[in-house]
Formats: structure tokens, C-alpha cells, sequence
């Protein structure tokens, strides 16, 4: 009986490092590529005022997405707008629909600039998802060119896991 309770005993240490690693590599997806297109369907300035030689808009938009998204969003947020015609800005965007066909809800943190070309810069970081996509991260970029008066269109890509 001794030489069993100290197998036991060297044993179950083992036994729980397997199984948590054994977790550990199943609750780690692998990360995959994401691309598609993305553009603004819909835009609402809520509030502009005017601070330092540029314009502050609190506002609200839609957008739709194709391709590993696949479904719509809805935004809310600040762009600045400077004198030269450039901007920033920071959105919390919600996104419903469809990632490689799995339906959900995605939340992003979504921050960008254009220069005074109107050229698009953007990133969109995930913090947060739900339904079927509860527990998916990532990063998506865009690039894209703003159309008036509704907002940038263009393409995304990026890494989800």
C-alpha cells in the first residue's frame, strides 16, 4: 500500500500539468486571416463644436461589412476634423452578423485618421464578442477613402482568433 500511495502521490502532479496543458492548447484557436470590404452606409453628426482651429463631432453611423464579416455595424463616436482638412478619430463600433459563417455580435475599438486627400487609415480591435463568437480577438485594418457625406468605404485584413 505504501508503494502506491507514493506512485499516487509522484503521479498526480503529472497528471495535473497534462490536463492543464491539455486545456490550455484546446481554449488556444489558432489565428486565421480576415479580409473583406467594409463602408459606411449611413452617417448622423449628432454635435459639432468648434475648439482650437478644428471641429469635434460626436457621431453616429452604420456600415456594412462582406467577406469573413458579414453583416452590419453601428457606430458612435468622436472625429476631429483640423484646418487642413485632415482627421482622426475613435469610435466603439458594434457589429452583428456572420465571421467564417458563425453568427454573433463583435464589438470593436475602432480608431483612424485620413489626411487631407481624404485617404483612410484605420484599426479595429476587437474587446469583446458574443453569441457563437463569444471569446473571438483580433486585429483588423483599413485602408479606404471617405466618401461625403456617408464616411469611408474600402477593405479590410487582419488576424482572429
Amino acid at each position: 500500500m505504501r508503494k502506491t500511495g507514493r506512485l499516487c502521490l509522484l503521479l498526480a502532479p503529472l497528471v495535473i500539468v497534462l490536463a492543464v496543458v491539455a486545456t490550455t492548447s484546446a481554449a488556444a484557436a489558432p489565428r486565421t486571416l480576415a479580409n473583406g470590404t467594409v463602408g459606411n452606409t449611413s452617417s448622423t453628426f449628432n454635435s459639432v463644436r468648434a475648439a482650437d482651429g478644428n471641429l469635434i463631432v460626436d457621431l453616429s453611423a452604420t456600415a456594412s461589412y462582406t467577406g469573413t464579416f458579414s453583416g452590419t455595424s453601428t457606430l458612435h463616436g468622436i472625429l476631429i476634423i483640423h484646418a487642413d482638412g485632415s482627421a482622426n478619430f475613435h469610435d466603439v463600433e458594434t457589429f452583428t452578423g456572420t465571421v467564417n459563417g458563425v453568427p454573433g455580435t463583435v464589438t470593436f475599438n475602432l480608431t483612424g485618421s485620413n489626411d487631407a486627400a481624404l485617404a483612410v487609415h484605420a484599426t479595429a480591435t476587437i474587446i469583446g464578442a458574443s453569441g457563437d463568437l463569444a471569446g473571438l480577438h483580433g486585429v483588423l485594418h483599413e485602408v479606404g477613402t471617405v466618401i461625403v457625406p456617408t464616411g469611408p468605404v474600402g477593405t479590410y485584413s487582419g488576424k482572429i482568433g
